[in-house]
């Protein structure tokens, strides 16, 4: 629908609305018209030029620019990459902190009880994580190592876990 025939639209609608304004009985199709013509309106005035700044151009060029350089397609990790990523993440990200936790853990203080909560989500995200990085359709050799590989960064969340367990409850 162009420009000009929403404008004609709307001007055909305003002089109906004159005319049921003289009659009582057709008030309330004059207000569903009234309604409509606020409508058209608001969708004039939202998609016309007159309605954006320049900041709001400026913004638009700034998130086209950005989503440009953002690579589309990621690169899927190998099986042993996978585990030695989240492995990674766990020794960097979360170990370190925990660790301290565990140290200086303090019932009454609403932001240990925070840390210890988020931890433990944390350390369950990363086996659920590991569980599902399927070797079954490996060879028996690599099947063994990647297996081996992965309970033994199991066994070492599942520590920390059960060190997170021993922490008292307020």
């Amino acid at each position: 629908m162009s420009m000009e025939q929403i404008q004609a639209y709307y001007k055909i609608g305003l002089h109906r609305l004159e005319g049921w304004y003289q009659n009582p009985s057709s008030l309330s199709s004059a207000l569903y018209l009234t309604g409509a013509a606020f409508v058209v309106t608001a969708l004039f005035w939202r998609y016309s030029s007159i309605g954006t700044t320049t900041t709001d151009r400026t913004k638009t060029k700034k998130s086209h620019k950005q989503q440009q350089k953002m690579p589309t397609k990621t690169v899927p990790l190998s099986r042993e990459s996978h585990i030695d990523s989240i492995s990674t993440s766990f020794h960097h990200e979360y170990k370190p902190g925990l660790l301290q936790l565990v140290g200086n853990y303090d019932s009454e203080n609403e932001k240990n009880c925070y840390d210890k909560r988020y931890y433990n989500e944390m350390l369950l995200k990363l086996l659920i994580e590991l569980d599902g990085i399927d070797i079954t359709v490996l060879p028996t050799d690599d099947k063994v190592q990647l297996k081996n590989r992965r309970k033994a960064v199991i066994k070492e969340i599942q520590h920390h876990l059960q060190l997170l367990d021993t922490l008292p409850r307020n």
